[in-house]
This record gives C-alpha cells, structure tokens and sequence, in this order.
C-alpha cells in the first residue's frame, strides 16, 4: 500500500510541476460538515436546475442566456 501511495505522490508532483494538476499556494481553511451543508442547501436551492438539456438548451435560447452544463456521477448534495 505504501509503494502505491509512493507512486501517486510521485505522480502528483509531476503533474504539478508540468501544470496538470492546480496546486494550492494559499489554501483556504477547511470547513466544519455543516457549513458544507449549507453552502450545498444554498446551491441546490437557489439554482433551477434543469434536468433535460434539450430542453435547456430551448429554454436558453428563448431567454437569450447560455447553457452552464454539468455532467457528474452521483448526486450533487454529497449523498453520492
């Protein structure tokens, strides 16, 4: 496990070094599970959400807006 490990870092520092992978300068203070929570309610809540991008796409067109389109596996409150 630990030669794996090993690997990975390896890896993750060469990606970072050849600018693959963004690394954190300055990172921000890790947040309690329910300040994450209510960011994610905030988010969920506040955004209508469309679930067809056909019809999005429709939508966008008659507002005159663009498609933010978002393609993820799980569900986007944390409860993957």
């Amino acid at each position: 496990m630990a030669k794996n490990l090993h690997k990975f870092l390896a890896a993750l520092l060469l990606s970072s070094q050849i600018g693959l992978v963004p690394v954190a300068v300055n990172a921000e203070t890790v947040y309690q599970g329910s300040v994450c929570s209510s960011r994610v309610n905030t988010l969920t809540n506040q955004i209508d959400w469309q679930t067809n991008l056909k019809e999005a796409e429709s939508l966008a067109q008659q507002q005159n807006k663009l498609v933010f389109w978002m393609h993820m596996l799980g569900k986007i409150d944390g409860a993957t």
